[in-house]
């Protein structure tokens, strides 16, 4: 084995030993302690094997799921955030100030709770989340049925109802979470 490809499958397995979740590495030392009596030939594939093992367990720990999942969930927040603004700023050149300004309340709250869940956990969604689900149902009730249907009444009703569906949407997800996140480790 030429010196470059020795020192590829050492950085290989260093990865791999790296990359594997901490409850797998006396796993992966038992692989590492094995490249000695692999045939030179098969090393590099041998290597290889552990990097993609090492990646898959990674992939597959809970830790992970849950961190990504949260970053997942997040970034939904902050993208749903992005296009209230991105609607408040076609408001604006409309002279609709009403829906300007509606678009801008939601995006911060969208904004707000993001930061909450990012920064307490999914409880913080579920707790800002209920209370703003029932203000814009009441909202809504009170559009639909507190006026004449009119064009710009039925405006408003649709974006109320399309932020309750997210947010309905985000409490179900951040409950499922949390009990998720909750599990003992042994009855996964």
């Amino acid at each position: 084995m030429t010196p470059r490809r020795n020192r590829m499958v050492q950085r290989l397995i260093a990865l791999a030993f790296k990359i594997a979740p901490p409850e797998r590495r006396s796993w992966f030392d038992a692989m590492v302690a094995e490249l000695d009596h692999v045939p030179e030939a098969e090393r590099m594939h041998f290597a290889a094997g552990c990097f993609l093992t090492a990646c898959r367990e990674r992939l597959g720990s809970p830790q992970f799921l849950q961190v990504a999942a949260r970053n997942l969930f997040i970034s939904g927040a902050l993208l749903w955030a992005a296009l209230n603004i991105r609607f408040a700023g076609r408001m604006s050149v409309s002279d609709a100030i009403v829906l300007e300004a509606y678009g801008y309340c939601m995006a911060l709250l969208f904004f707000i709770g993001a930061l909450a869940t990012a920064r307490f956990g999914y409880r913080a969604t579920i707790g800002l989340a209920g209370p703003l689900v029932t203000v814009l149902t009441l909202t809504a009730a009170f559009v639909r049925f507190g006026n004449a249907p009119t064009p710009t009444s039925n405006i408003y009703l649709a974006l109320i109802v399309e932020n309750l569906v997210v947010l309905l949407f985000a409490l179900v997800v951040a409950g499922t979470l949390s009990r998720f996140a909750n599990v003992p480790q042994g009855r996964r």
